[in-house]
Parts: C-alpha cells; structure tokens; sequence
C-alpha cells in the first residue's frame, strides 16, 4: 500500500495547545468529521484542527520545527466514553481530503500482521512533525466495561507518547482504518479512567477497533 493513499492525520489543539492526533474520517454536508481519543480533552470547549504545510500527506517532505501553522475551528458533537472516543465536526466546508476505508471485520486481522502508526508523537511538545511507524498486531483483545460492555482491541508493539493519543492505526496490506490509537498498558494497581488504564509502560499500546466507528458516525 502506498503511504501517500493512507489516512490523512492532522494534531488537535485544545485552548490552542496541541493535545494529540486526529484522523479525518468522514463528513457532514460538507463539513469534515474527525475522531480522536477523548482522556485528553479535560474541560476545553475551544478546540481547533491545526493545518501544517503538508497538509497531512505523511509521504510529502515536512518543515520543522514550526512555531504557528493554520488551524481549523471544528465542535465537539460526540462523546464515547466506553470507546475512549471524541468526534469533531469542522465549521468549514472548504476543507477537501479523502477519506480513509474503515476496517469493520475483527476477525479478519490476524496476530502477527503488520500495521502503521500515524500520527504527531511529540505534539504535546508543540511539534508539528507527522511520522508513519511500522508495527504489528501483538495479540487482539475484547476488554470488559464497567462490567457489562464488551470492547474490541488491538493491542500493538509500540512505543507510545503523549500525542500519539488518537493516531490511526492502518493496516498495511490495503491501507484500511482498523484503530484509534488509545494508550498504553498499566497494571490494575495505577490510576484509571473508568477501567482505561493510564500510562506505564508505553511499548505496549491499547488500539479502540475501529469497527465502532460507523455506528457512532451515523449518530451525528
């Protein structure tokens, strides 16, 4: 799969702090639709899709470091606090991308299969450098919430940062959607948000399956 042809990543500020990643993943009459990982959000109303010279094409040569950059006003319209999932609608309709294929078949990814991380890392830093990263599917996993909700994972090999949160995770051999990137592991004892573990060690990272993702994009 061409690295040109995947998702198209772009960081999310929240009260003109960069937070994390966001994916493009639809639109609404017009508007884009963008997904990322809500335990990042805190209590901002003010949120903004910054627009880097590259316009998020991973394969294109990036400028760095950058001190400002073009942004995007978009609302928050819809929350998935199971999911650890934040939807967000632009305000405007004259930004133009494709969006990616959404992988909804858990069955059909395999342990072993290479898959790749994209997104703005060192974000929460103020950068603005996009990077593509090669992993692959450790185990697959359907974590229990709040006792009652079964929720399918990806668990992947990779070395996780703070605004890695809400990367696409996109499988190689095709270039399809199959994950938000969420966090990383953390034993029972550390501190959670409503049994999403928090932070420890950041090889080992938690992926919300992206099979969700059409039911909540047809809610808005």
């Amino acid at each position: 799969m061409n690295i040109r042809d995947m998702a198209i990543v772009l960081p999310l500020a929240s009260d003109d702090q960069l937070v994390s990643s966001a994916v493009l993943v639809s639109q609404k009459d017009g508007f884009p639709i963008f997904v990322s990982t809500l335990h990042q959000l805190g209590a901002s109303t003010n949120y903004k899709i910054a627009i880097p010279p590259h316009l998020g094409d991973i394969s294109a040569s990036q400028r760095y470091p950058l001190q400002e950059t073009a942004a995007i006003e978009i609302d928050l319209v819809k929350i998935d606090p199971a999911h650890d999932l934040a939807i967000f609608k632009g305000r405007t309709t004259d930004f133009r991308a494709a969006f990616p294929k959404i992988h909804t078949q858990f069955n059909e990814i395999s342990v072993g299969e290479e898959l790749v991380v994209v997104g703005y890392p060192y974000s929460t830093l103020g950068s603005f450098l996009e990077t593509a990263q090669i992993t692959n599917v450790s185990a697959k996993g359907v974590r229990l919430f709040m006792d009652t909700l079964e929720i399918k994972e990806l668990i992947i090999s990779h070395q996780t940062l703070q605004g890695s949160s809400g990367s696409a995770v996109i499988r190689r051999s095709d270039g399809a959607l199959c994950g938000i990137l969420r966090g990383t592991l953390a034993p029972p004892s550390v501190v959670s948000i409503g049994n999403i573990p928090l932070a420890s060690d950041t090889n080992v990272t938690y992926v919300t399956y992206s099979s969700i993702l059409p039911n909540l994009l047809s809610t808005i």
